[in-house]
């Protein structure tokens, strides 16, 4: 009862995939049901030409009579292939076409959905299952629905065409075939518990690969003498998925042979019922070969419906894991409505009032009663131990979350009273991770064309990459990495930090800057100089600079300290020293390594 239940749920997304392919594109639609009509007409001329001439030598029909019909049912053979041909030639290139729109569609809404849904791990998952569904499933969906619906049209004619003969026919076809059909369940049911372990053991096995050959993991592997571990676990997860690849054949195995015993068994019943209504001078010879064909279609079609009923539920899981993903809604971009009227020239305040954080589904606050004030073009250094909260707080400050408790205030205004995106443009941050993209350096600076060329090189001047952007042959067309061209070009770390800082400055309509570890891959003559030219390179802003070196939070305004997840002190280098507190303590300990 359960796998009809689950069938019924599964059929209930039809008219939604449908309609989705119909929204996507109509004429993609009309060729399937064509493609449909074809296949399921295809067999029926040519039954009906073998029917016809045994009965016409029966009757001993003039050659005249008997050579037009026999044209004309071969000419409507004809014009039934070449139809269904022409449309299943076209079918391939249009699903693609659907495909595509339907995976740009992913696309967006994973590119808009808040980045708090995105960072729960449940919506990770249905964020990959959604996107397996457009990859990997649909187009294989929507020829099952094809050969379903054309199996069920050419099922009923071959059921009404046999009802005239002898209902009996039905009766033992029918029954033979949904006891194979049951066991056919019950052994999918087997073999997709295998596939499950095996597909989770492959998984294994590709990570292990893309190990094994990645230049990144190179150096570690030789250093630390993983090659030898990484290779025996990967040989015992193949040697279990041999095990496991060996059972499901004995699964097919065992399948086919009862199905072959069944098969002879229906044929033995069949051609009793037919013979004996043959002999009894009850049935021609035409009317035996179309009862023939028509039991052929009956059993070929009734187990292709079977087959894809059986395997379409699992496949309107994953079209369930799709739809529960587009539906997400991004509640960020909908709740706010106020608008950012903050330019350059205004001054501002950023206020936390009492904020408290914990992340999704864990037990344990990340911060707790956070309160302070940011004046504008004011330059703040948080600092704390590794966990602290420090990133966490900026990404608060930037909406990527919203506070558990308390709230951040701009100008006086709840934060999540804002317009998302205008919000969102008043930043201009480097992640500690951030992301450079495999396309020009002159894109990766600019955002994609945000900024014109002259902004552009004057972000590089200041990050100081443009001189190695000048010698590259492309210059700023030059492609990062070669993925996309051989003529790219791979970066040391230091310099892609240097493009991520590029980028920053470029955001010239920026009003707040976040250095999250800025310069953690530059050398020390280049992480002076960004020291030193730290209030040019942020010119009027107000920004946030996060380091574990805190001679960096010299050249800062305010230095904001974490512990316990708490404001532990708040002031000046100088005031902070003073006090003897807490970052006095850890400022001379990083110092005395220096003296």
């Amino acid at each position: 009862m359960e796998k009809w239940r689950e069938l019924g749920r599964a059929f209930g997304y039809v008219p939604k995939l449908f309609g989705m392919v119909y929204r996507t594109d109509r004429r993609y639609l009309f060729y399937l049901i064509c493609e449909t009509l074809s296949f399921a007409a295809l067999a029926y001329p040519g039954m009906f030409l073998v029917k016809y001439a045994f009965d016409a030598m029966e009757r001993r029909q003039p050659f005249g009579e008997f050579a037009a019909v026999c044209i004309l049912l071969l000419l409507l053979q004809l014009a039934v292939k070449l139809i269904k041909s022409f449309f299943n030639s076209i079918r391939p290139g249009r699903t693609s076409l659907v495909v595509g729109k339907l995976y740009n569609a992913f696309h967006r809404k994973s590119m808009e959905l808040d980045y708090q849904l995105l960072a729960e791990k449940e919506i990770q998952e249905l964020q990959v299952l959604a996107g397996d569904f457009i990859r990997y499933r649909l187009a294989n969906t929507v020829w099952n629905f094809v050969a379903l619906f054309s199996s069920l049209m050419a099922f009923l004619v071959a059921c009404i065409l046999l009802i005239h003969i002898d209902i009996r026919l039905i009766a033992v076809v029918v029954g033979g075939m949904l006891l194979d059909a049951f066991l056919s369940a019950k052994f999918v049911r087997f073999r997709f518990r295998l596939d499950n372990r095996i597909i989770k053991n492959q998984r294994h096995v590709r990570y292990f690969d893309e190990i094994a050959t990645s230049d990144k993991c190179a150096k570690d592997l030789r250093i630390f003498d993983l090659g030898g571990k990484m290779k025996d676990r990967a040989a015992a997860y193949m040697k279990e998925n041999l095990g496991l690849e060996l059972r499901k054949k004995r699964y097919t195995d065992l399948q086919g042979g009862i199905g072959a015993v069944l098969s002879h068994g229906i044929d033995f019943a069949i051609y009793g019922i037919l013979g004996y209504y043959v002999l009894q001078g009850a049935l021609s010879m035409g009317s035996f070969s179309l009862a023939i064909g028509n039991i052929a279609l009956f059993r070929e079609y009734f187990g292709k419906i079977s087959d894809t009923l059986v395997g379409y539920s699992d496949t309107a899981k994953y079209m369930e894991y799709y739809n529960r993903f587009m539906v997400l809604e991004s509640r960020f971009r909908k709740t706010g409505r106020e608008r950012v009227r903050i330019s350059a020239d205004d001054s501002f305040d950023i206020a936390f009032r009492d904020v408290s954080f914990r992340y999704p589904g864990q037990a344990e606050f990340a911060l707790e009663h956070m309160s302070f004030t940011v004046h504008s073009r004011e330059k703040i250094s948080i600092v704390g131990e590794n966990g602290a909260g420090k990133s966490t707080l900026v990404k608060l400050l930037m909406r990527l979350y919203d506070p558990t408790e308390g709230e951040i205030l701009v100008n006086g205004i709840d934060i999540r009273q804002y317009d998302y995106e205008e919000y969102l443009s008043m930043f201009a941050p480097v992640f500690q991770d951030y992301k450079l993209f495999a396309f020009t350096v002159g894109e990766n600076i600019s955002s994609f064309g945000n900024e014109n060329q002259e902004k552009v090189e004057e972000a590089a001047r200041k990050s100081g990459i443009h001189g190695k952007i000048m010698q590259l042959p492309g210059k700023y067309e030059t492609f990062l990495t070669k993925q996309f061209d051989e003529e790219g070009v791979e970066f040391s770390g230091g310099e892609q930090q240097k493009i991520a800082l590029a980028r920053t400055y470029c955001k010239t309509r920026a009003l707040i800057t976040i250095l999250d570890e800025p310069t953690s891959a530059l050398d020390p003559r280049a992480e002076y100089a960004v020291y030193q030219e730290f209030n040019d390179l942020i010119g009027e802003r107000t920004a946030f600079f996060i380091s574990h070196r805190l001679a960096s939070a010299k050249f800062c305004d305010k230095i904001l300290v974490i512990k316990d997840k708490r404001v532990s002190e708040y002031g000046s280098h100088a005031e902070l020293m003073q006090r003897d507190g807490y970052y006095h303590m850890l400022y001379d300990m990083q110092a005395s390594y220096y003296q």
